[in-house]
């Protein structure tokens, strides 16, 4: 039996370049100014602390990978978990109200629109379009599934960075990449596609997408490229911020 009363809390997770150290720490203050009493958990590399960790009433130390994300995710300490990409910050009170969006849900997610795909690198391909963001991800990790899910999402994206599977391959073995061109093996999203659309595993999960969902995974490019008369909660600053590439540790 699930408890009556679970803990619920904020993951973020800044790895590979100190910029999304950086990154995580005013996402987690942003949090602070809305939602002084929430739980946040700071996954990140050890030698990036530098005492700002303390905003987080977690820390857990992670390597220095290019998606440590995936493998936090199912290392949550909270049983129903609101996970937000680095690169962002909260912008509206409405943040408290995020864990009443789960319902019976047992992961949400927020939907990529055909309205808003021009300004995103990749949507659809041969072989398949994405339907989901995985920038903001909220779930309950009490129920196995959900965990064995986000557990998959890191192994396969290893797998799939390394070739070494693929959604479909030719009948002599190698990856099909005239269906998935090989350009995908670097998203993320790619793997989550297949867990959620593809992998049967997975069908009983209930997944469902966050009401006003452009709010709670507001692109900085909107701004430029659309009219949204919205009031953002989470303001993505992927396609501005400088996430050091090239420079990592420093």
């Amino acid at each position: 039996m699930q408890k009556q009363n679970p803990t619920k809390g904020f993951l973020i997770v800044a790895s590979y370049t100190i910029n999304f150290y950086r990154f995580a720490i005013n996402l987690a203050e942003s949090i602070r100014d809305y939602y002084p009493e929430a739980k946040i958990c700071l996954v990140t590399e050890k030698q990036y602390c530098d005492g700002r960790e303390s905003v987080a009433d977690d820390v857990i130390y992670c390597g220095g990978g290019y998606r440590e994300k995936l493998w936090a995710l199912s290392r949550t300490p909270y049983d129903i978990t609101c996970y937000i990409d680095a690169d962002a910050e909260i912008r509206h009170n409405d943040i408290t109200k995020v864990f009443d969006q789960l319902k019976d849900n047992d992961m949400l997610f927020v939907d990529i629109k055909e309205k808003y795909s021009k300004i995103f690198k990749i949507v659809s391909w041969p072989g398949g379009k994405m339907k989901l963001f995985g920038g903001i991800v909220l779930y309950d990790i009490r129920n196995p599934l959900v965990k064995s899910f986000m557990e998959d999402w890191y192994k396969y994206y290893i797998k799939q960075r390394e070739r070494t599977w693929w959604p479909d391959r030719h009948e002599n073995g190698s990856p099909n990449y005239d269906l998935h061109p090989q350009d995908m093996a670097i998203w993320d999203q790619f793997t989550l596609w297949w867990l959620s659309e593809k992998n049967t595993d997975y069908k009983n999960l209930k997944i469902g997408i966050f009401d006003e969902s452009e709010r709670w995974n507001y692109y900085s490019s909107y701004d430029i490229h659309f009219n949204i008369e919205v009031e953002p909660i989470v303001y993505h600053l992927s396609c501005v911020a400088n996430k050091g590439w090239n420079n990592k540790n420093e």
